[in-house]
């Protein structure tokens, strides 16, 4: 019998094969397994075809929108997803965000950086699975963490990974406040300029998952000036 790869997969979705090339090469280098593909319908094709530990998704493409794929993936996998757009697209970012992407990196990009990023997601995946932690509760909401999901009232939320991981870094400091810097710093490998933009579309996310008002929140508070706090 053969001995399983343990790689992690990846699955890279560029239409520029300058960049297909050097992501591949450098994920390569450190240890990954790199699948490249520069259109929407080879790599929506492939995706379906086996599962990877990993996406990185270009946006804008000549057959297809990227958005359009990680859609497609997250509502049949867990596994990371990250984008990649244009440098200042907040627009390209949210969107992404709201349909399940995990993080994002703005072109041109420095290869360090996506290095980074990716493995600060991978290693998330491997602690969520070695992890075997109870629940938190908070009032109504129960944060699971072997389901990494929390239920409000019994009815599941439905939280991406990511919405998860900032809900439960929260509800680990129930009732006390939590600075914005800190809360990047915890969930996101590195910031840049929109960091704090793209905490606030979680932090409405998750108010509109677990809040009976999400303009008027009993659990999810913002301190003003400062950062957000979890609890009654």
């Amino acid at each position: 019998m053969e001995p399983v790869d343990a790689r992690p997969r990846i699955l890279v979705l560029d239409d520029d094969s300058m960049s297909r090339r050097l992501l591949e090469a450098s994920l390569t280098a450190e240890g990954m397994v790199v699948e490249t593909f520069g259109t929407f319908a080879h790599a929506s094709a492939a995706a379906l075809r086996q599962p990877y530990d990993l996406y990185l998704l270009d946006i804008v493409l000549p057959d297809g929108d990227g958005l359009d794929l990680c859609k497609q993936i997250r509502q049949r996998s867990q596994s990371p997803i990250i984008v990649l757009t244009v440098k200042g697209d907040l627009q390209d970012v949210v969107k992404g965000l709201e349909l399940g992407a995990d993080d994002y990196i703005v072109k041109p990009f420095r290869m360090p950086e996506v290095v980074a990023r990716v493995r600060a997601q991978l290693r998330r995946t491997q602690e969520r699975s070695a992890a075997r932690e109870t629940a938190i509760r908070v009032g109504d909401v129960v944060i699971d963490r072997d389901l990494r999901d929390a239920s409000v009232r019994g009815v599941a939320a439905g939280l991406s990974p990511r919405e998860f991981e900032i809900l439960d870094f929260l509800a680990q400091s129930a009732g006390r406040s939590v600075s914005r810097d800190v809360l990047i710093d915890h969930v996101w490998s590195e910031r840049d300029d929109l960091s704090e933009k793209i905490l606030a579309v979680y932090v409405r996310r998750l108010r509109i998952k677990i809040e009976r008002d999400p303009d008027n929140p009993e659990y999810l508070h913002t301190v003003r000036g400062y950062g957000y706090r979890l609890g009654k």
